[in-house]
């Protein structure tokens, strides 16, 4: 697969990952996270795939916005997005973000994201 086309879809999924009906659906968010996902949040805490789908779609969702995305192929079928991340709830957050993806079967999952808190840019 070329870069730009894998880069295409890894911003389609992290954007899809965003949107409060995909946070949402447990259903959803096992299609898109692998079950050796792995997470270590902008708190510095960490969460397996059984954790997301559990935590998650009990939460109110925040707004996400996403913004100077780039990519990564790392090996054949594996690939880095990073990206820069806006967190609206009470408050506003501001994170960098990076996210691994592994093609499994005739999909991207993700197997691995990273927040991590920073100044507003």
């Amino acid at each position: 697969m070329q870069s730009d086309i894998i880069k295409q879809q890894l911003i389609r999924l992290e954007q899809l990952l965003v949107q409060p009906a995909t946070r949402l659906s447990a259903d959803l968010l096992n299609r898109y996270l692998a079950d050796d996902f792995y997470e270590i949040g902008a708190s510095g805490r960490c969460f397996g795939k059984a954790d997301v789908l559990e935590r998650l779609p009990t939460e109110t969702p925040p707004v996400i916005t996403q913004q100077d995305f780039e990519c990564r192929v790392l090996a054949d079928g594996l690939a880095q997005l990073t990206y820069r991340a806006t967190i609206q709830r009470d408050t506003v957050a501001y994170s960098i973000r990076s996210s691994i993806y592994r093609f499994y079967g005739e999909n991207w999952q993700m197997i691995f994201h990273q927040g991590t808190a920073c100044e507003p840019f």
